[in-house]
């Protein structure tokens, strides 16, 4: 489920915040431990949208000693504005979104300490989880601020992930405001090298799969820079298959003790709710958009 929240206002004072905490200052009376104090963890679930994300966090918030945090907006794009590309701030129209993010985009040492506060102050348990689908594409810029992160990435199948894209999109659930995520992720394509896939893209499924295929590039690229033990691979396959298992192997990588209702929610609660890629019928665009990236990863042989 996507949670929405309000936009934010260009000029506004004073600004509530997030979650009951405000921007611009901590209270006084409260004082956080740091985000890498001892005994600590955060950790980012990265995928692209649509490939069981949102189901990893809330399998993964089951656990006791972990507080997930799902597509809370804005988080982002208040600090942060070049994060909104959805338009959910009201001044979006002047704000130069970009869907990819990098180190160098980590620019303000102050915004970064003030959100790197405000994550300190909304955590409620040693285990501070954070998920938005779009921060597949800025692997580089969560490492630059918030250097200690973990992360635990997703992939599913990409003929999966474009139908279920498409069906959110035909409901206008997808592009944010005037199409606004369809432009800049055109953006993003001709910056990129993906020009001469756009004359395929002409539905709702193709734009889902050239998304799909962009989006596992880049964290493919960017994962190959984090450490082993700052990165946990997951297929949504595998936790379709055997979630006992997948609870153990996250458990294992953060370093937490089994938690039986954990994975008591997992086994009964995945389950696939749309056909397999296999079960479908692929559409013919399929090949030249994505055909590469699908055998890379092993979907296609």
């Amino acid at each position: 489920m996507t949670a929405t929240p309000s936009s934010t206002p260009s000029t506004a004072a004073p600004r509530p915040g997030f979650g009951g905490v405000s921007w611009e200052g901590a209270s006084p009376h409260v004082v956080p431990p740091p985000l890498d104090a001892p005994g600590l963890q955060t950790v980012f679930i990265t995928g692209c949208g649509r490939s069981g994300t949102t189901i990893l966090g809330t399998i993964l918030s089951q656990h006791e000693q972990i507080h997930f945090l799902n597509d809370q907006f804005d988080l982002w794009v208040r600090p942060f504005p070049k994060t909104d590309i959805w338009g959910k701030r009201l001044d979006a129209s002047a704000v130069s979104g970009k869907i990819a993010l990098t180190a160098a985009d980590a620019d303000s040492p102050h915004t970064i300490r003030r959100f790197r506060e405000i994550l300190s102050l909304v955590r409620k348990r040693p285990v501070l989880i954070e998920k938005l689908a779009i921060n597949n594409f800025r692997i580089g810029f969560l490492r630059a601020i918030v250097p200690e992160a973990r992360f635990i990435n997703i992939v599913r199948h990409g003929v999966e992930v474009a139908f279920s894209i498409a069906a959110k999109a035909d409901a206008g659930l997808w592009y944010g405001v005037k199409d606004r995520k369809w432009e800049l992720l055109l953006e993003h394509a001709m910056l990129h090298g993906y020009t001469p896939l756009l004359k395929h893209v002409k539905t709702n499924y193709d734009r889902g799969l050239l998304e799909w295929r962009m989006s596992v590039d880049s964290a493919e690229r960017s994962m190959a820079e984090l450490p082993p033990d700052r990165l946990l691979r997951i297929r949504y396959e595998e936790l379709i298959a055997d979630a006992a298992n997948v609870c153990e192997r996250m458990t294992d990588f953060l370093a937490l003790p089994a938690s039986p209702v954990m994975s008591e929610y997992a086994v009964a609660g995945v389950q696939r709710q749309n056909p397999a890629a296999t079960e479908r019928q692929t559409p013919p665009s399929t090949e030249a958009i994505a055909g590469e990236t699908l055998r890379r990863l092993g979907y296609w042989t």
